[in-house]
């Protein structure tokens, strides 16, 4: 069966947080839980049995303006271009998602634009979004769990579907 991948927005990516909200809900197992947070990594998110993805460094350089190397005066000229879709450069992966270890953990889920968008503004004001890796049997009760916990923006990616609250 297809993996998913359901999301959601957490308040905080402190690591009690998530051990007392997601991890407290069946069928959830925490060790498959991941959160993506600009947060500085601490002792207590080493010793989580959640998985963090610090991605708040590499955003603040992946945000910034590239005109050194793009552009008329920069070290690379650009005359426009066209981006032609499966072969230029993936547009979904910008802000903290540019991170190689969210790209890597995303695979080839599929998440709109528009959604990447959402998560790294929930990112940049400091909440947290929470990744579980399913099976297309464990959704329904990963995504209801996740409500139960309070996340906001619940949906899956991947599989034949995408789902939404």
């Amino acid at each position: 069966m297809a993996e998913q991948v359901v999301t959601g927005i957490a308040q905080s990516s402190e690591p009690e947080h998530i051990e007392s909200t997601v991890c407290a809900q069946e069928p959830v197992d925490c060790e498959r839980v991941a959160v993506i947070t600009k947060d500085t990594p601490t002792q207590a998110h080493e010793n989580s049995i959640v998985r963090f993805i610090h991605a708040g460094d590499f955003a603040q350089t992946t945000d910034t303006s590239h005109d050194v190397i793009r552009g008329n005066t920069g070290i690379m000229t650009d005359m426009g271009g066209v981006n032609i879709p499966g072969i230029s450069s993936d547009i979904r992966y910008f802000g903290f998602f540019a991170h190689p270890e969210i790209i890597d953990h995303f695979a080839d889920v599929p998440i709109p634009e528009d959604q990447v968008q959402n998560y790294n503004d929930a990112i940049e004001a400091g909440r947290g979004v929470v990744t579980y890796k399913a099976s297309s049997e464990e959704v329904p009760g990963v995504e209801q769990a996740f409500k139960d916990a309070g996340l906001k923006n619940v949906k899956t990616f991947g599989g034949a579907k995408q789902t939404t609250p």
